[in-house]
């Protein structure tokens, strides 16, 4: 009985911990553009053309490739393609103003391409990695 108990209460502090870290802003780790280019598995500029809700806490965000500073599936200058991210901006999810050109470092998850707020950079900076990497 002791021993479920603490089980119960182990659950429940993990729960807080899970509650209160969802509550927090996007949060990045400080590495050089370079390198992040050299670890992703694609990257582009693009404009970002419409965000396609996909429930309460993903969405599809419809990029018109503009440049290709890293190659990968489906990915060429004049594609549309679709990058799954977050909603909410706390949680990482990519910028959502439309019409706008946005360098995204992306990966591939489950068949599908995927990004996220650390993962993006200005068209400028993305060309300047790409120069250094």
């Amino acid at each position: 009985m002791r021993l479920r108990r603490l089980a119960i209460a182990a659950v429940v502090a993990l729960g807080a911990l899970v509650s209160a870290g969802s509550a927090q802003a996007c949060s990045c780790a400080q590495i050089a553009p370079e390198d992040s280019l050299r670890q992703a598995d694609a990257a582009i500029v693009g404009k970002l053309i419409e965000v396609i809700p996909r429930g309460e806490l993903r969405a599809d965000y419809r990029y018109r490739v503009q440049h290709v500073y890293k190659s990968g599936r489906g990915i060429r200058r004049g594609a549309t393609i679709s990058v799954r991210s977050a909603t909410d901006s706390a949680a990482c999810g990519l910028p959502e103003e439309t019409d706008r050109r946005y360098g995204v470092l992306l990966s591939r998850a489950e068949g599908r391409w995927t990004s996220g707020l650390c993962g993006v950079l200005s068209p400028e900076l993305m060309r300047r990695a790409s120069c250094a990497s």
